[in-house]
C-alpha cells in the first residue's frame, strides 16, 4: 500500500544529539528503525546528495551499500541511492528502474515536490512510503494548481516542530539577537528598483554604514575562534559591492549568488567552515559569505557563528530560514549572534512575529513581544532591540498594512493543510491570524468566505442572519464573559434552560459563581442591548436570540429557533461560540 506522509521542521533542525544532526539524520534513524532494504533520497543539488550520503554512512556503516545518480555519477545498483532531481526525473536514468523498486522514497526540502521534475519521479514509482522533509511546507505558489504540498502528502504530518519547543528541548544552538538600527534610509521600493540610483546605492553600501555594521559585528562579537558569518542582503549588487569593501578593509568575503556553480558554493561553505591552521594555497578561510537568497534552504554549514540581516523583513518564513543558518550546533559553538539591521520598513513588525512564532498578528501580542521578548524564548538565547529599532518596530505595527493580504495567506495556508475550508475555531486551534483580527478586517467571517470564495458562499445567509453574526462577532468572540458563552451554547441544543444549571456549570467548569445581576446583564447582552449608541441599538433590536428571563429560566426567541434551520447559520454561531469558549480558559 501506498503511503506518503511529511515531515514538518517550521525552522531548519539539525542536532539531534551532541554531534549536531537533523532531519537527515531523523530520517536515518526512521530508515534503520523500519527496516527498508531499498531507499531513494531525492534532493534538488548534487553538493546535498553528497552530503546526505556521507551523513546516512554515519548511521548505516558498511551494512547497506550507498550510491549517487547525479553531478557525475551513475550508482544505480546501491541499497540506498541518493540522486538529484534534475538527473533523475530524465528517462534515460529514471527507467533504469523498475516502478517498485524502492521501498521507501525521501523528499529533501519537500515544498518543491510539485515541480514537474519531482512529480514525474513521484508519479513513476509506487514504494510503500514516500516521506517528506520540510522547513518550509506553505511556500507554494498560489497561482499555480496542485501547489499544495499537504495535499500530495495526503494530508499525514508524521512530526512537526516550531522554534520554541526545539530550543526548549535544547535541540538547537542559543541565539542572541540585536536588533539594530540601520544607518541606511532606503525604503522597499528603492530596494526593490531593478535600476536603482547612484544616490540610492551610495546610501547602501556607503562608508558610513559599511562602518556602522563592521562596529556592531565586531561589539557583539561572536561564539570561537574566528568569526564564519553569513550577510543577508537585499540585492546582488548590494552584495557584491559590500563584499568588495569589506575585503578592501582586511576581511575575507565572498558574494555567492545564484550564478554560482556547485563546486563554487561548495568550495565557498568548506572556506567558511574551516579553521585558520586547515588552510591550503588552494583553500583560505572565509570571515563571511554574502548573498541574497541562495542561502535561505538545502545549506549546512554548521560551523555559522554570526548572521547579519541587511534587509527588510518580508516574511516570517523567510526571516526563519535565515536565522536558522546559525542555530546548528557544532564543537566549540556555544551561541550564535544574530545582528539584525532595522530601517524604516513597512514590515518590520513580522520580526517580533517570526521570532515569537505567533501568527496571531494581535497588535497588542506584537508590542508586549518587543518590550519583553526574552521572556518567551526558552533556555539561554536572548532577543534585544535598541531604543530606535524598538520605535521603528512600534510605528509599523501603529500602521500594519496589508492585513487582508495576510489574513488570506493564512487563510490559504490553513485550507490547504487541513484540506477543507477553515472556519475561525481553526485558525485559533492552529495558532494563525487571531479571529478577533479578522472580524476587525471584516466584520463576520461569512463576509470574509463570500470575499475568499465568491459563489461557494455568497447568498447562504439571509441580511437578518448576518446582523446576528457581526454582533456576536462583535460582542462575545472575545471571551471576556464566558457565562454569555454557555447560555448561548445551551439555546442552540435547546429551547429553554435552567438558570441552576448555567451556575452549577460556571462554577465547576470555569470557577464562576454567577448571580442574577451576572444572568440579567447576560440577557442583555443576548438582547442587543450590548451598544453604546441608539442607532446600535435600533440596528440591534431585532437580534431575537432570547427572551427576557422567567422563573429560574431562559427561553430561546422562536425568530432565532427558525434561523438555527440554516446549518450555515448555526455553523458560524457555533464557531464563534467554540473561539470564544476556548479564548475565556487560556
Amino acid at each position: 500500500m501506498l503511503i506518503n506522509t511529511i515531515a514538518l521542521w517550521k525552522i531548519p533542525i539539525t542536532p539531534l544529539t551532541r554531534a549536531g544532526t537533523g532531519k537527515t539524520y531523523a530520517s536515518a534513524f526512521a530508515m534503520r528503525e523500519l527496516g527498508y532494504k531499498r531507499v531513494l533520497f531525492l534532493v534538488h543539488r548534487g553538493q546535498l546528495a553528497r552530503q546526505t550520503k556521507k551523513s546516512y554512512q554515519k548511521i548505516f556503516g558498511k551494512n547497506v551499500s550507498m550510491g549517487l545518480v547525479g553531478a557525475g555519477y551513475n550508482e544505480y545498483e546501491a541499497d540506498y541511492v541518493f540522486a538529484t532531481v534534475q538527473t533523475l526525473n530524465r528517462d534515460e536514468h529514471l527507467y533504469n528502474y523498475r516502478k517498485d523498486e524502492f521501498d521507501c522514497i525521501i523528499l529533501d526540502e519537500a515544498h518543491h515536490s510539485s515541480a514537474e521534475t519531482y512529480k514525474k519521479v513521484m508519479n513513476y514509482f509506487t514504494p510503500q512510503l514516500f516521506l517528506g522533509m520540510t522547513a518550509t511546507p506553505d511556500k507554494r505558489d498560489d497561482d499555480v494548481e496542485e501547489r499544495n504540498i499537504y495535499e500530495i502528502f495526503n494530508y499525514q504530518i508524521a512530526y512537526e516542530i516550531r522554534l520554541k519547543q526545539a530550543m526548549e528541548e535544547d535541540i538547537l544552538c542559543p541565539f542572541h539577537y540585536f536588533g539594530i538600527s540601520d544607518v541606511s534610509v532606503v525604503d522597499e521600493k528603492q530596494l526593490k528598483s531593478k535600476k536603482m540610483t547612484d544616490r540610492d546605492f551610495t546610501m547602501l553600501t556607503g562608508d558610513e554604514r559599511v562602518r556602522h555594521i563592521i562596529e556592531q559585528a565586531e561589539y557583539y562579537g561572536y561564539s570561537g575562534d574566528r568569526v564564519k558569518g553569513l550577510i543577508f542582503c537585499s540585492r546582488i549588487d548590494e552584495s557584491e559591492e559590500l563584499s568588495r569593501k569589506f575585503n578592501a578593509l582586511g576581511y575575507r568575503t565572498i558574494s555567492l549568488n545564484g550564478s554560482a556553480s556547485e563546486q563554487e558554493r561548495a568550495d565557498a561553505f568548506e572556506r567558511l567552515a574551516m579553521d585558520e591552521n586547515d588552510a591550503t594555497e588552494k583553500l583560505q578561510p572565509l570571515d563571511y559569505i554574502f548573498s541574497v537568497e541562495i542561502l535561505n534552504e538545502g545549506v549546512d554549514i554548521v560551523e555559522v557563528n554570526q548572521v547579519i540581516m541587511l534587509r527588510p523583513t518580508e516574511s516570517p518564513i523567510v526571516f526563519i530560514q535565515q536565522l536558522g543558518r546559525g542555530l546548528r550546533k557544532a564543537e566549540g559553538k556555544e551561541y550564535v549572534v544574530i545582528l539584525d539591521f532595522i530601517g524604516n520598513y513597512n514590515n518590520n513588525f513580522m520580526i517580533p512575529v517570526a521570532l515569537s512564532g505567533d501568527r496571531s498578528y494581535n497588535p497588542d501580542i506584537i508590542r508586549k513581544y518587543v518590550i519583553s521578548g526574552n521572556t518567551t524564548i526558552p533556555g539561554a538565547s536572548t532577543v534585544h532591540f535598541d531604543e530606535i529599532a524598538k520605535d521603528k518596530i512600534f510605528s509599523s505595527i501603529d500602521k500594519i498594512k496589508g492585513m487582508k493580504s495576510i489574513i488570506k495567506s493564512s487563510y490559504k495556508n490553513l485550507k490547504n493543510r487541513l484540506g477543507r475550508v477553515p472556519y475561525l475555531v481553526d485558525f485559533y486551534d492552529n495558532g494563525e491570524v487571531d479571529p478577533l483580527v479578522i472580524i476587525r478586517e471584516y466584520k463576520t467571517y461569512q463576509s470574509f468566505l463570500e470575499s475568499e470564495e465568491k459563489e461557494a458562499y455568497i447568498g447562504r445567509l439571509q441580511e437578518d442572519e448576518l446582523l446576528v453574526l457581526e454582533y456576536l462577532s462583535k460582542t462575545v468572540l472575545s471571551g471576556v464573559r464566558p457565562y454569555e458563552l454557555v447560555i448561548l451554547k445551551k439555546l442552540i441544543i435547546q429551547d429553554m434552560i435552567n438558570l441552576d444549571d448555567i451556575c452549577t456549570e460556571m462554577n465547576v467548569r470555569y470557577g464562576v459563581t454567577l448571580n442574577m445581576e451576572s444572568i440579567k446583564n447576560a440577557v442583555d447582552v443576548l438582547k442587543g442591548h450590548f451598544v453604546s449608541k441608539e442607532e446600535e441599538l435600533k440596528k440591534n433590536s431585532h437580534i431575537d436570540i432570547i427572551d427576557d428571563v422567567k422563573i429560574n429560566s431562559l427561553r430561546r426567541c422562536a425568530e432565532f429557533s427558525k434561523r438555527l434551520f440554516n446549518r450555515e447559520f448555526r455553523r458560524q454561531v457555533n464557531d464563534i461560540i467554540e473561539v470564544g469558549l476556548r479564548r475565556s480558559v487560556k
